[in-house]
């Protein structure tokens, strides 16, 4: 009787010890996190001065390039923000384009670039088509698509003196289509006068 006393009384510590040594284990494992979530903040993680980035078409030649004195990297969502970038489209089948601007942002993996403040989108004259210069306080581009465009007020000018204001615009290089989406207001210069002989 008494090794039998004995015998249960152990059985019963080691017992307790097993479940007490199972419940710190447990809460030791739920109260401290082993790999601690990462924190998504939108922080800086490096810069670069002189900052030029170039996208090239499917034959290797340069087709887009944003550049400016700084770009900084953040790598929650993988955006470079650039200080005073220049935009430029430079296909061989299409018009070169330049974008300007105090700020730029490019993101979706350089698929999308958004110019703010002061913004001027120019087209030099070329063949025989006068200039272009599209100006608002912010214009998006999309260089894989050779497009630009802006829900905010803009005017558009072209190099004859023609003008076009209004709310929402969009430029197509490719096809060279302009888009304004309301508010329009136009004023077509006047043509100059044909020297007769």
């Amino acid at each position: 009787m008494r090794d039998r006393a004995t015998s249960l009384i152990a059985g019963l510590v080691l017992l307790a010890i097993v479940g007490s040594t199972w419940w710190a284990a447990d809460y030791a494992r739920r109260s401290i996190p082993v790999d601690p979530p990462r924190r998504v903040t939108h922080e800086m993680d490096s810069f670069i001065d002189h900052f030029v980035m170039t996208r090239t078409d499917e034959t290797g030649l340069p087709a887009a390039r944003l550049e400016g004195p700084r770009a900084e990297h953040y790598p929650d969502d993988d955006s470079y923000e650039v200080r005073q970038p220049r935009a430029i489209s430079q296909r061989p089948d299409r018009s070169v384009t330049v974008a300007t601007a105090e700020n730029g942002r490019m993101d979706q993996d350089g698929a999308r670039i958004v110019l703010k403040g002061d913004v001027a989108f120019r087209r030099p004259p070329a063949n025989g088509e006068p200039g272009l210069l599209i100006e608002s306080e912010q214009i998006t581009l999309l260089p894989n698509e050779d497009v630009a465009f802006t829900e905010l007020p803009a005017a558009v000018t072209r190099g004859d003196g023609s003008r076009i204001t209004g709310t929402g615009m969009q430029y197509d290089n490719s096809s060279r289509q302009l888009t304004v989406s309301s508010d329009a207001r136009v004023k077509i210069a006047p043509r100059a006068p044909e020297a007769n002989d």
